[in-house]
């Protein structure tokens, strides 16, 4: 019998899965972010709707640990097998626009671990590497969940030493040991976000953060006691992640101004900045860049899988062709994972038209965001319906025993990930002419996303 994930293991993954210490520098960059009010925003998001969020992902999926969809077979419970097609649909082609931006990081990190962070601003070198990784963890992800783990323990290491070494270098080499003043000044009114355009995309940018708990759900069958370990690691996790959101923003600020701080690199130059403080050798920083790199690899290998396994694997015959929905012996739709690669592949050709990699890095971030929280209404949506109509179902683990309660909950995760969506569209760029072609990619494509979808499932009643 094969061996079932353990609760350590499980949490683990969970780490991996949703802390990403890119959304610190993205956060906390004046650029297209919220400078110091970052601090306040990650702490007021993650109480009122990361933590209730992951309990409900959790709640959902000990109830329905006899499926394997997860947000599919959610999502179908309570709206029909049209909308469970539709919120994998949507959840799929969100990852497609993550990879891209997430493999832009890889190469950033990869840049500063060999010893050349030059190349972090080579385009042709950050494609190049993106294409090639890409497709190598696609095959790598054939392989199934057991095989993914290898690489997602060792991740969640490799994004939270970095992490707390950020956290150490700040805190210690600026507050205790007083080796360079604080970088920033810390007050009432300069934590307060400011109410703009750049402040409005990077609160969506924290909301999908904030998301992803409810990635392992469709492996639930391989989980040890997923009725009672998958709600435990689903907190313990959610705990950890708020934690490292929270102070690492504030240490990063320590170390470097919001002025200085850039979206794809301000990690990089945080972390270079506390070891110099401390006269570390620049191999220390080498180290660091590679543990990142490895928890980028840990991510991808698991979100390659978990969405294309959801939609090709589960939803009804006819939909897609049987080549594409065919599975191997782990579960897995090869074929659909290679064609998900060529998309992909193409998403990096054409943005590497954009001036600059930091450019490409945060269209794609908030095309990303923006994609990504749709599934996200459809989801609360199902659960307050689910609470409502299925009262008598056997709740295995409840996010709170008050049904009432509960429901009004995630009316209001509903309305703040609405208003998420709303948010990222908000004009950002410098000039009329950019704002116009920005919100035709933004707008244009999230409609696009919800119309092919819609265009699939018709074609296939027909």
């Amino acid at each position: 019998m094969e061996k079932k994930i353990g609760l350590k293991s499980l949490i683990f993954m969970n780490v991996s899965a949703l802390y990403g210490i890119r959304w610190i520098a993205k956060s906390t960059s004046n650029s297209f972010g919220l400078g110091l009010g970052a601090i306040p925003t990650w702490f007021v998001f993650s109480i009122l709707y990361f933590i209730p969020g992951a309990l409900i992902c959790a709640e959902l999926a000990a109830t329905y640990s006899d499926k394997g969809g997860g947000l599919y077979d959610w999502v179908k419970e309570a709206y029909g097998e049209k909308y469970g097609f539709l919120v994998s649909w949507m959840n799929w082609l969100a990852k497609v626009f993550w990879y891209s931006s997430f493999l832009t990081f890889l190469a950033i990190n990869v840049s500063y671990a060999i010893g050349n962070p030059s190349l972090s601003e080579n385009k042709y070198f950050v494609l190049i590497f993106s294409i090639i990784v890409f497709w190598f963890l696609s095959y790598m992800s054939t392989k199934g969940i057991k095989f993914a783990q290898i690489f997602t323990n060792t991740g969640a290491l490799g994004s939270t030493i970095p992490s707390i070494l950020l956290i150490a270098f700040a805190f210690i080499g600026v507050l205790v040991l007083k080796k360079q003043a604080p970088a920033s000044v810390y007050t009432a009114t300069s934590i307060m976000p400011k109410m703009n355009a750049n402040s409005f995309v990077a609160i969506s940018a924290i909301i999908f953060g904030f998301t992803g708990a409810e990635t392992l759900a469709p492996f639930i069958k391989s989980i040890d006691e997923p009725e009672k370990n998958f709600p435990k690691a689903v907190l313990i996790s959610a705990i950890i992640v708020a934690a490292l959101y929270i102070i690492g923003t504030i240490a990063i600020t320590l170390l470097l101004n919001p002025d200085e701080i850039t979206a794809s690199r301000g990690i990089l130059d945080a972390i270079s900045k506390g070891a110099s403080l401390f006269g570390l050798s620049p191999i220390i920083m080498q180290l660091i860049s590679a543990g990142i790199a490895f928890s980028i690899i840990g991510a991808i290998v698991l979100y390659i899988s978990s969405p294309i396994k959801m939609l090709f694997g589960s939803v009804k015959k006819g939909i897609f062709s049987e080549k594409m929905t065919m599975v191997n012996d782990h579960g897995i739709p090869v074929n659909a994972v290679y064609a998900q690669a060529v998309l992909v592949s193409i998403i990096l050709i054409l943005t590497n038209l954009m001036p600059s990699v930091d450019a490409i890095y945060n269209v794609l971030v908030t095309m990303t965001a923006l994609a990504s929280l749709f599934p996200y209404i459809l989801l609360y949506a199902s659960y307050i319906k689910i609470k409502r109509d299925n009262k008598d179902i056997k709740r295995p683990y409840k996010m709170v025993k008050n049904d009432k309660l509960a429901i009004a909950i995630a009316k209001f995760l509903l309305l703040v990930t609405v208003l998420g969506v709303v948010l990222t569209a908000a004009p950002v760029m410098n000039t009329l002419t950019e704002n116009i072609i920005y919100e035709i990619e933004m707008i244009g494509g999230a409609i696009l996303i919800i119309m092919s979808g819609l265009r699939l499932w018709k074609k296939s009643e027909n």
